[in-house]
Parts: C-alpha cells; structure tokens; sequence
C-alpha cells in the first residue's frame, strides 16, 4: 500500500470517528473534570512552583533592603 493512501484512510477514519466522540465528550463531562480535587491540586502545584522563584527573588530583596538599613546604624527597635 502507497504510504499516501495509507495516510490518507487514516484520516479519513479520524474524521469518521470524531463525530462520536464529540457526542461522548460533554460540556457537563469536561467542567466536572475540571473541577476534580486532581486538577485542582495539579494547577495547584503548577501555579506554586511558576511563583517559588519570583517569591524567593522578592524575600531576598526586601532582606537585602532591610538588612541594609540596619547595617548603616539603624538596629530595627
């Protein structure tokens, strides 16, 4: 079989599939996935891990401000 043909009913049979596909996939189904505790915890931990960084880089600077006020005379009491 020509490797055009070949992909070509390939495709064919994707699109005469989708249509049952589309009717199993609801939107009630995908919001109710959604609104699993596991995506939640994965966006979670994507959202914290995204941050970390950007929030160590603040903490650091505003350490770096503080500390060196401090270390000019000022003791901070």
């Amino acid at each position: 079989m020509n490797i055009f043909y070949w992909l070509k009913s390939l495709i064919h049979k994707e699109q005469k599939t989708m249509p049952e596909i589309k009717d199993i996939v609801t939107d009630e189904l995908v919001k109710n996935a959604l609104k699993s505790e596991v995506v939640t915890l994965a966006v979670k931990t994507q959202i914290k891990n995204t941050l970390e960084p950007q929030i160590e880089v603040a903490v650091d600077n505003a350490l770096s401000d503080i500390l060196g006020v401090m270390s000019t005379g000022d003791t901070g009491e």
